[in-house]
């Protein structure tokens, strides 16, 4: 079996093993209860936020760990990723990639609401379980949560997985489509709402390609990183859309 194939397997089973467990810590009332009191005895955090603390860090492991299986399965160096031979170029790649994901998402949800003009998307985003959490944390740490959660992403699907790809000569076109469909499931199956999984599953799209084309221009994940944490910010401030 070609190796990218391999890949792209191992890299779908990781994320697919990764949300599971992610969504089994919050489904249930009892273990959520018992992660918040364990969080606040041990950390000293308050009960009422605890939880939403312990599912950041969560979030940010199981993609860790992913993207450590799937970059020896690719034999590639998650440090590699993070090149800043480029210098400058980075930054203007970064403003580029911002100002491009971000009108994208801003098209669709001006035509969206042309078409559901009654449709309440700042109220449904704020439902959505992971920014829901982030908003019961008080603001002075809670800024910082998205930020590593849109890292630990980037890693895994426009680093280890894009480049795993690429670099086990799959075609380019189809590496990017196959990070953009793992990464729109990714956010997808996390929404309980039609209406979260539209907004997100197109804010996916153009993070994911955007993204995609950000690294393999820069050569370094890094601009995607900024440009994804700049996203996960917007969504996590009150925005009003």
């Amino acid at each position: 079996m070609n190796n990218a194939v391999i890949v792209a397997i191992v890299g779908y089973c990781s994320l697919f093993v990764w949300i599971f467990i992610f969504k089994l810590s919050y489904r249930s009332t009892y273990i959520k209860n018992k992660i918040s009191l364990a969080m606040s005895s041990v950390f000293g955090i308050r009960p009422s936020y605890s939880y939403s603390v312990f599912a950041t860090f969560l979030y940010c492991a199981l993609p860790l760990i992913s993207s450590v299986i799937v970059a020896q399965t690719a034999k590639i160096k998650i440090i590699d990723l993070f090149n800043l031979n480029q210098g400058a170029i980075l930054i203007v790649i970064t403003l580029l990639g911002i100002v491009g994901a971000m009108s994208l998402v801003s098209v669709f949800v001006v035509a969206f609401l042309k078409i559901a003009p009654n449709m309440d998307i700042a109220g449904e985003m704020a439902k959505v379980k992971w920014i829901e959490g982030i908003f019961q944390i008080p603001k002075k740490i809670a800024w910082l949560l998205p930020i590593l959660s849109a890292g630990f992403e980037e890693v895994f699907f426009r680093g280890v997985l894009l480049q795993g790809l690429i670099s086990n000569n799959m075609n380019v076109l189809l590496a990017v489509s196959l990070v953009t469909l793992a990464f729109i499931l990714n956010q997808v199956l996390l929404t309980d709402t039609k209406t979260q999984a539209l907004i997100l599953g197109f804010s996916s799209i153009s993070i994911s390609i955007i993204g995609s084309i950000m690294f393999l221009a820069s050569g370094s994940i890094i601009p995607s990183i900024i440009m994804h944490a700049s996203f996960a910010g917007f969504y996590t401030n009150g925005s009003n859309f």
